[in-house]
């Protein structure tokens, strides 16, 4: 089979949208991990007290945590996500939503967990990506998860 060469894109992106969190948010996340932590003690249930503790103390950091940047690559070989390479053999298809202001592209890759990633694209590179992409995988209708919706739509 031909190995088909596909021009070499680069960009670099945030992992996440960051929102400034307010301290009321702070307030809220430990007082309401405070009530449940107290419950699950009242209910003899130790485990998931510290369950909570630790939940809502990863909450706190992840939200005060700047995002850091990603360097996106597709090239002949595959794509790069950071650190993370994935073969075009690996990957189903792809989608791109455009926007007014942003662009996202979503990738289908054979993993049972987290199969769909969601990827910002610079507005210039749209069509530049789409045109590559076409050539090594299918474009296919794929729709951003709906608990990435959600997480986007309360400010996460």
């Amino acid at each position: 089979m031909e190995e088909i060469i596909i021009n070499k894109i680069e960009w670099k992106a945030p992992e996440y949208k960051h929102k400034e969190k307010s301290i009321d948010f702070l307030w809220a996340i430990g007082s309401i991990a405070l009530v449940m932590c107290g419950f699950a003690l009242w209910q003899g249930s130790y485990l998931f007290a510290i369950f909570i503790v630790i939940s809502a103390f990863s909450l706190i950091l992840f939200s005060v945590r700047p995002p850091l940047d990603i360097v996106f690559t597709i090239e002949t070989s595959g794509l790069s996500l950071g650190k993370d390479k994935y073969e075009w053999k690996n990957i189903k298809g792809f989608h791109i939503n455009k926007y007014e202001d942003e662009a996202k592209l979503l990738i289908e890759i054979n993993k049972y967990l987290l199969p769909i990633y969601t990827i910002p694209v610079p507005l210039e590179k749209v069509d530049d990506i789409r045109e590559n992409l076409i050539k090594v995988t299918p474009n296919i209708d794929l729709e951003e998860s709906k608990s990435m919706k959600f997480m986007e739509s309360i400010g996460f």
